[in-house]
Parts: structure tokens; C-alpha cells; sequence
């Protein structure tokens, strides 16, 4: 069956954008710890595997990648339907179990450089719902505050994998919310409350990832389409792991 949707995989030239009235691109960064199901993320809105993901007791990801995701016809705009391409970039997870945060910082803030010239217009922290909120999942945080402009919490939205795993112990999510740390409801404040689980095993990627893509192309018009910039120089993180 067509569904509209064609995957590219850009992981070392820069990225050129058509000034189509009716094409929308959505420049997502993904951030997320170890094994937090970031790269299985990306598939899910990408509606393909494009990003490694696999099981494993330290970090996966080593280098940023950007893939591009074209779906066309996928929402209506001026009284015509107009395609949506989302530019995602997958990145290491911090903190990595083998680079040091310099080296990840680095490798991200080049990449957004890079690859993402014109700016970004979704950060994404992605967190399991079935693992404890910690301090590694502040440090996610930490770093984007040193590599974005101060307004990057317009920008912020909030995704949490391992919905299955509620599911199959018969747990209401919205109730294991209002019970959470009082961190992690500090943090989904700081996100003015944009949050949405994903089924990481989910069968039909393409449909998981659709009402993802929804709320992020809002979040973008919210923001009137105007882009988030970076900072032009890394700063040194506080500590080396």
C-alpha cells in the first residue's frame, strides 16, 4: 500500500530545503541516556528502520545521523494538502558509556551546524517510562541548555518510550504521572506539559509515529515556524565522563 512516504538517509552532506509553500520541514533533534530508546524513537517517526536499535548493555549510538522522512499529503494548508518532511538527527546518548561528554557535545554541536543550518524546531528528550527518572536524564538537559539558544523550552517536547510495558501490566499511564517525583513533574512542566508515549514494538511504525509528527508540526506553528538557533561555540561541560 502507498502511504505517501519516502525515508533518505543524509549522514554527511548538508541538508538544502525547497522554499515549496506547501512542503513543511521539521528540524528534530532527538536527545535521550543510554538505552533510553532514542534511535527506536527516531524510527517511529521516521515510519521505517533507518536508525540502529538494539538491546545492549551500553550505548548504541556513537556519531550523529540525520535521516529525512517525506510524507506527503499529510495535512492541509492555504485550503490545500501540503507534505510534511521531518529532518531527524539521532545523536550518542548522554551520558555515553563510552565517549567522553566532550566528545558527544562536540559531535552534536557540529552536526547542528552542519546539518541543520537554518535551525531547529522540535527538542526531543526521550525517556522510558518503565525505568525510574534519574539524574542522567537531568544531565540530557544540562546539555542542550549549553548548546541552544535560551529559548530552546519553546521548543521542548517530551517522548516516553516502553508504553508496551504498561500495557501488559494493566498500568493506567496518566495515573503513574500524577504519582511520578516530583522532578520528573518539574521537568514536564519546564515542557509546559507536551509529553506523548510510544509503543517502542510497536507493529505499524508509520501509525505510531503519525500523531507524534501531529503535535510536533503544532508545536512548530505555535511557534510561528520560527526556528531555534544554536549557540557558536560549544562550552565546556562540567565534568569529563
Amino acid at each position: 500500500m502507498n502511504t505517501g512516504r519516502s525515508v533518505y538517509k543524509m549522514p554527511t552532506h548538508f541538508l538544502m530545503e525547497k522554499p515549496d509553500i506547501n512542503e513543511v520541514h521539521l528540524n528534530i533533534l532527538l536527545l535521550g541516556r543510554p538505552q533510553s530508546g532514542k534511535s527506536a524513537t527516531g524510527n517511529i517517526l521516521l515510519g521505517s528502520y533507518e536508525f540502529e536499535s538494539r538491546l545492549s548493555l551500553g550505548s548504541v549510538t556513537q556519531s550523529c545521523e540525520l535521516c529525512q522522512g517525506r510524507f506527503s499529503s499529510f495535512f492541509r494548508r492555504n485550503g490545500r494538502e501540503a507534505t510534511l518532511c521531518v529532518n531527524i538527527l539521532d545523536t550518542p546518548a548522554f551520558p555515553h558509556s563510552y565517549l567522553k561528554a566532550s566528545e558527544v557535545k562536540n559531535d552534536i554541536h557540529e552536526a547542528l551546524l552542519e546539518k541543520f543550518q537554518r535551525g531547529l524546531d522540535a527538542v526531543v528528550l526521550v525517556l522510558r517510562a518503565d525505568v525510574a527518572f534519574s539524574e542522567e536524564d537531568f544531565k540530557c538537559i544540562q546539555l542542550a541548555e549549553e548548546l541552544l539558544d535560551f529559548e530552546w523550552r519553546n521548543y521542548f517536547y517530551i517522548i516516553f518510550t516502553h508504553h508496551d510495558r504498561f500495557e501488559e501490566n494493566g498500568l493506567k499511564l496518566e495515573e503513574q504521572l500524577s504519582n511520578a517525583p516530583r522532578a520528573l513533574k518539574v521537568l514536564l512542566e519546564s515542557a509546559k506539559n507536551r509529553y506523548h508515549f510510544v509503543n517502542s514494538v510497536a507493529p505499524w511504525l508509520h501509525a505510531e509515529g503519525r500523531p507524534v509528527l501531529e503535535k510536533l508540526l503544532s508545536l512548530s506553528q505555535q511557534n510561528k515556524y520560527k526556528s531555534l538557533k544554536f549557540k557558536p561555540s560549544a562550552s565546556s561541560l562540567q565534568h569529563t565522563g
